[in-house]
């Protein structure tokens, strides 16, 4: 009986794996259990008390329109296609704030270690004074510049492509004139990008093991432009037509409305211009300290064998600290995503905006059920790659 309990010749209470397995597969039944409480008396009050619940509605028209979407919409369009405009929405902002606050908090917090006094107190009042102002607050402050920008038939024109309105900004933007055409040319130079970096890998590997100049940019870009524009060419032939032409936006009609290319609305670009400003004055931070994590050492043997201050954070600094820099900028990322449910005070159309307006006519407890699991799906989607990607340059730079 003695020889069952034991595991590797040592009793399993007294094992420090099996301890360990017990304590998580009891841990796990006690959150399962807590769970099914917790939705079940959530049931139970739901019925108790006639709150309308369900997700019929799913199905219903919708009729409310939506202010701005990037997918083609109608008011007659179910609520469940709203809900799939409105996240996209969503999506949309919270990928370009994710890139352009990146871009900008590495710049930042690079800049507050400048050894120019200038420079570097400019940023530590750039980080200091955003990230100590509500979000909130800041958005306000974006939206009350925007609506003090000139009407649309007023407002600025530069090199006779972009309008700057209170109503927002349109750009040139380019167009498929056959949607076939130009999904079947970005499948082109998707696969092109992806066969770029990977000739990129080969021969920065060759170089790598040689020590021979391989040139593993030049070459991966090489491939990467290259099927693209043959691509490009083949299907211009075909068609008689470019796969994308650009859309120039030009004023129409007697108010002079902007029509043609890309309109970023104000809602949109206030609530852009406030999330990446606010999440970069984080992420500068975070970049600051995973630089200086980097033993000084690391920089003054690079700094001796002649490499540039730029060199050396570009090439030995940079890569050291992304081990420390990934995990916390992860949660910048994720806290981004949930800041855009501020939209609505800008009237932006978000996933939250459109979705508090379809309570006055669905059940509000399921609306909110829904709002949840698309951010969660969302929060670990973003925690997911970001995870993959941590463990990546772990592993390499071990």
């Amino acid at each position: 009986m003695m020889s069952i309990l034991t595991y590797q010749g040592i009793p399993v209470w007294r094992h420090a794996r099996a301890i360990q397995w017990a304590a998580q597969i009891v841990s796990g039944i006690l959150v399962v259990v807590f769970v099914a409480w917790f939705f079940s008396n959530i049931y139970s009050a739901i019925h108790a008390r006639n709150i309308p619940f369900g997700f019929s509605f799913l199905d219903r028209s919708y009729q409310t329109p939506i202010g701005q979407s990037f997918l083609p919409y109608d008011k007659s369009d179910t609520f469940l296609y709203a809900l799939g405009v409105a996240v996209t929405n969503t999506i949309v902002v919270s990928i370009v704030g994710v890139i352009l606050a990146t871009l900008l908090g590495i710049v930042v917090g690079v800049a507050r270690l400048s050894s120019n006094w200038l420079v570097s107190k400019i940023a530590t009042v750039y980080i200091e004074f955003f990230r100590n102002v509500p979000l909130l607050v800041q958005l306000f402050f974006w939206f009350y510049i925007i609506l003090a920008l000139p009407r649309v038939r007023d407002g600025y024109v530069l090199l006779d492509a972009f309008y700057i309105n209170n109503a927002g900004m349109s750009m040139p933007w380019p167009t498929p004139p056959h949607l076939g055409a130009g999904l079947i040319w970005l499948a082109v130079a998707v696969v092109s990008i992806v066969l770029g970096v990977i000739v990129y890998r080969i021969m920065a590997r060759r170089e790598l093991l040689t020590g021979q100049a391989s040139y593993p940019v030049v070459y991966g870009c090489c491939v990467a432009i290259g099927m693209s524009a043959v691509a490009w060419v083949i299907i211009m032939v075909a068609n008689g037509q470019a796969p994308f032409t650009v859309s120039v936006p030009a004023p129409e009609g007697r108010f002079g409305r902007i029509g043609g290319g890309f309109t970023a609305p104000a809602g949109l670009l206030v609530l852009l211009v406030g999330l990446v400003i606010y999440t970069s004055s984080f992420i500068a931070e975070i970049v600051r300290a995973g630089i200086q994590s980097v033993g000084r050492g690391q920089t003054e043997a690079a700094r001796s064998l002649g490499l540039s201050q730029i060199e050396t954070l570009r090439q030995v600094t940079f890569p050291q600290a992304l081990r420390v820099i990934i995990p916390p900028m992860i949660s910048q990322f994720l806290n981004l995503t949930k800041n855009s449910s501020l939209a609505g005070a800008i009237g932006y159309a978000d996933l939250t905006n459109v979705a508090k307006t379809m309570t006055q006519t669905a059940p509000a407890v399921s609306i909110f059920i829904i709002i949840m699991l698309a951010y969660l799906a969302m929060s670990l989607t973003y925690s997911l790659i970001g995870n993959l990607y941590n463990r990546h340059i772990r592993f390499v730079g071990a």
